[in-house]
């Protein structure tokens, strides 16, 4: 596996990253691992890639967790979802682990053009809150194995939310408690696998801080700027992304 030497270029690739996932994540509440991961995968190993993305991934939501819970009046569904992701997350990390790295590659481009076009055709119709706990189980695994296999599961986890009436707080307290209750499941397997270092964990919390400074500033931008021009950006962006991520072997 292909690791990151610490070159000023890299570092400056590493920063852009996670900035531009700390500015979405602000903005919308979540979404960083779904331009940050791409983007390192165009210049990086995709397998190395997602694990770094673990470590400020899990920080950065225990941080929204704490900011969020108070405004929230139960936790009941957003810890229960978590729970299915966490057990999804755990079978998906093992496949992850023995996938090779262009499998990585496409499952990371193949997921962000599903997140575009789910981002393009939102559904307005809610579902109930019973139907919500009904399923909540099923689409919390399937969307913790996507995490734990290619660590982007926006396209199943936004979805899911989105499709549920919440308001802005209690959406943001329950993907935040989804997304770091994935985190900390593939951070404990690839250990145990042996398959996450030092250097990886150092890269990580190197990265906290591009995605925390990020954050502050997409939730200026969600104040000052048309949200919709905003997302057409975002995802004009992962487009391009896509298309140089599946072409990586060719250029």
């Amino acid at each position: 596996m292909q690791l990151i030497n610490l070159d000023p270029s890299s570092i400056l690739i590493l920063f852009l990253a996670f900035a531009l996932g700390g500015l979405v994540k602000g903005a919308t509440g979540a979404g960083s691992p779904v331009i940050a991961i791409p983007v390192l995968t165009i210049f990086f190993d995709a397998k190395l890639a997602v694990a770094v993305m673990a470590v400020p991934n899990l920080f950065s939501n225990m941080v929204q967790i704490k900011q969020f819970r108070q405004s929230v009046d139960s936790i009941q569904f957003s810890l229960r979802f978590a729970v299915f992701g966490s057990i999804g997350c755990f079978a998906g990390s093992t496949l992850f682990i023995l996938s090779s790295t262009r499998m990585i590659e496409l499952l990371v481009g193949g997921i962000t053009v599903l997140y575009v076009f789910f981002s393009l055709t939102k559904n307005p119709h809610k579902i109930s809150r019973q139907f919500a706990n009904r399923i909540a189980p099923i689409l919390g695994i399937i969307g913790g194995f996507v995490q734990g296999t290619c660590g982007v599961s926006a396209p199943v986890a936004l979805g899911y939310l989105n499709s549920i009436a919440m308001n802005r707080n209690e959406f943001i307290f329950t993907i935040s408690c989804f997304f770091g209750a994935m985190a900390g499941a593939q951070l404990v397997l690839l250990t145990l696998f042996s398959f996450f270092t030092w250097e990886l964990f150092f890269v990580g919390i190197l990265a906290l801080a591009p995605l925390t400074l990020g954050m502050p500033v997409g939730e200026r931008l969600t104040k000052n700027f048309s949200s919709k021009a905003f997302e057409k950006l975002i995802l004009t962006f992962l487009v391009v992304l896509s298309i140089q991520i599946f072409a990586k072997p060719y250029i």
